[in-house]
């Protein structure tokens, strides 16, 4: 990831549950900035959206630490998962 990307998605799983989906991107005029959790996609998956300002960077640190600040976690560690866009 780059130091600020417009859109950013990929894939996390906590211990014991199946892989999820999390998508972030720029408000662009949507007026609900923030995280929304369980998130249901047509597939059946779930997992998170984020709505940052138009202004804030969207990069690895800081969806890392807004996913930790929703989930109750406080490491990551970062594998090879399944395609993000196959499992929506």
């Amino acid at each position: 990831m780059s130091e600020d990307m417009a859109f950013a998605e990929g894939c996390y799983r906590l211990q014991g549950e199946d892989w999820q989906v999390i998508t972030a991107h720029k408000a662009k005029g949507i007026k609900l900035i923030g995280v929304r959790n369980g998130v249901r996609w047509d597939s059946g998956v779930t997992g998170m959206n984020i709505v940052l300002p138009d202004d804030a960077n969207i990069n690895a640190a800081k969806l890392l630490k807004m996913m930790s600040e929703t989930l109750g976690v406080s490491e990551w560690v970062e594998v090879r998962g399944p395609d993000s866009m196959m499992l929506r």
